[in-house]
């Protein structure tokens, strides 16, 4: 190996910290590296360990603390992998395939996609990433993939085909979380971006903050503190996430708020993404609950360009994180590469051809394929949602009812079912915020006894006993209809897997909050559940449990104000639906 290939690195890197004018493609210098020495070579372990040296080993290269201009005269953090190649290092070289990896919140180029990056080099790719602007070295300040955010990709870009050898037909960019939507938003505005992978990103970032008019304490707290402890957050974005969190915001607050969220979604790009055609490849997680995959199951529907998406267990971010940070084989990463490999390189792998929804089930681990999003194979179960009424003995079954309503075929008689926010009841999304759905992520599911649930603050509706199992596939809807006593007030429902002891394993869970209601008047409630993949085994039956109360979901009332919500039930009135896949 010679060292012509990548002469000037020492000089490059020393030289890009200290650019104060735009970066200019037409006058390019490629990045370089030297060849280790004979001791170095000696010593060689990973490229991270000797910067500007090229890898004994695979013949990469690693260049660190590497500084992109903005447009706007800020600079971001990055470095580069460098493939293996023969080239002289002069701009007139050969070109290659190149990934841009966006970083996540509060995450830094120095780290989180080192692993990916190193793998990709071998594979023949430039592999640069780089800090978002506000982070950690990153100048500026954090705005939430508002339009400077967005225009830093573009910047990227720049700045990876004046500095190395990438091929500018042959662009591709990858994120985590924050990265996968600024992937997105930079895909629909610069055509240069040929093919992309959005990891645990979201659609429609309003759902997502404020998604039914509930906000997220627990998420929006995580990210503010974050934000606020390793970046430096543009006081609009504290300003929004306090409107989320405050139950006595206006209407007028909440207007703002929903319209901020929606200049920074990837779903109001939808049109843009489709008119440039770059290949869209999604990864989501099922129990991610701060950007939960509804919003993004609904934004891939509307993409026509080559798209596809794999769904798995796991929380925000975890099934990716690690095969990003450390070089390991991941099956997400891995078809994300086969991605790029066929958009990027033209390797006839078939994944073009491939069935576009790859999901893998909660529990379960059943790996199933769907031809697209809605998919025609999946069909919708309703059920009646039928009152409990007063407590009272049924001399036809000679027994006591009233402590559960039913989800049933029929319709059953008008009744009104009410419940209070005086306490809470068992059921929950897991009572450890955040661990709880990690551990149900990882096969320890989230368990609560039906009958152990108050009555005066729950109110749960049983269906009949499975003659065979049920395959959930998608988001259940609730179609409701409820009387607040006041004009705020909230509802969370959780819909379980019942077993013949009466114990529920939580499949999915939904809310929805009113702020400006007329106490007392009924008001259409409907709302989704988070989709999910559950397969439901006969014998056992599904509960629907509604209560007032979960730290996941902020309340939208003061402390100890109190609120009951009546639910319309029978004559047809309230229904669940679930999508399902037949089983043949």
């Amino acid at each position: 190996m010679t060292s012509s290939l990548y002469r000037l690195a020492r000089q490059a890197v020393l030289l890009v910290p200290l650019m104060t004018c735009a970066i200019s493609v037409h006058a390019q210098q490629i990045l370089g590296c030297r060849d280790a020495t004979p001791a170095e070579a000696t010593l060689y372990s990973t490229p991270m360990m000797m910067p500007g040296v090229i890898s004994p080993k695979d013949g990469t290269c690693f260049i660190k603390d590497l500084r992109i201009l903005t447009h706007d005269g800020l600079k971001l953090a990055a470095n580069v992998f460098l493939p293996a190649t023969g080239t002289s290092g002069q701009a007139s070289g050969p070109r290659f395939p190149s990934l841009l990896y966006i970083s996540s919140w509060a995450s830094a180029e120095w780290f989180e996609y080192l692993g990916q990056q190193h793998r990709m080099a071998r594979a023949g790719y430039v592999s640069l990433s780089y800090t978002t602007r506000g982070f950690w070295n990153s100048e500026g300040t954090v705005g939430v993939a508002g339009e400077e955010d967005v225009r830093d990709v573009s910047s990227a870009i720049d700045f990876m085909l004046a500095y190395t050898p990438a091929d500018p037909q042959r662009i591709g960019s990858a994120g985590i979380s924050y990265g996968a939507g600024l992937s997105l938003l930079g895909a629909a505005k610069d055509r240069r971006i040929r093919a992309l992978a959005a990891l645990s990103g979201w659609g429609n970032l309003a759902d997502q903050l404020y998604g039914n008019d509930v906000p997220n304490p627990t998420w929006l707290g995580i990210l503010t503190a974050s934000g606020q402890m390793l970046g430096r957050m543009d006081p609009t974005v504290l300003s929004f996430a306090r409107i989320a969190l405050n139950p006595d915001a206006t209407q007028q607050q909440a207007r703002e708020l929903k319209a901020w969220a929606a200049l920074r979604s990837p779903s109001s790009v939808v049109n843009e993404l489709n008119a440039r055609q770059p290949a869209i490849f999604i990864g989501k997680n099922w129990q991610d609950d701060i950007f939960s995959p509804n919003s993004t199951l609904a934004m891939f529907s509307r993409l026509t360009t080559p798209k596809k998406i794999m769904l798995q267990p796991g929380i925000h971010a975890s099934v990716e994180l690690g095969a990003a940070v450390f070089d390991k084989a991941n099956p997400v990463w891995d078809e994300a590469r086969r991605w790029f490999d066929h958009y990027l390189k033209g390797v006839p792998n078939a994944i073009d051809t491939e069935p576009k929804v790859t999901l893998k089930t909660k529990f379960g681990n059943v790996v199933e394929t769907l031809p697209d999003w809605p998919a025609p194979e999946l069909r919708s179960e309703s059920m009646w949602i039928n009152p409990r009424g007063a407590v009272r003995y049924d001399e036809s079954c000679q027994c006591t009812k009233g402590q559960t309503g039913s989800l049933s075929a029929q319709r059953g008689a008008f009744g009104l079912d009410t419940i209070n926010n005086a306490l809470d009841t068992v059921a929950t999304t897991g009572p450890m915020p955040v661990l709880s759905a990690t551990l149900e992520a990882k096969g320890l599911p989230v368990l609560a006894q039906q009958n152990m649930i108050l009555r005066d603050q729950g109110v749960r509706y049983e269906g009949p006993v499975q003659a065979q199992d049920m395959r959930i596939r998608g988001a259940p809807r609730i179609q409701l209809r409820v009387r607040p006593s006041q004009s705020r007030g909230m509802l969370v429902a959780y819909l379980y897997d019942v077993n013949p002891s009466g114990w529920g394993t939580l499949i999915t869970h939904g809310a929805r909050a009113v702020h400006w209601a007329k106490p007392g008047e009924g008001i259409d409630f409907s709302f989704d559940m988070n989709a999910i993949a559950y397969d439901l085994p006969a014998g056992n039956r599904l509960a629907l449990v509604f209560d007032t109360k979960d730290h996941l979901y902020g309340v939208p009332v003061r402390f100890g104000e109190a609120f009951s919500m009546t639910i319309e039930a029978g004559d047809g009135v309230s229904a669940l639906t679930v999508p399902v896949r037949p089983i043949h």
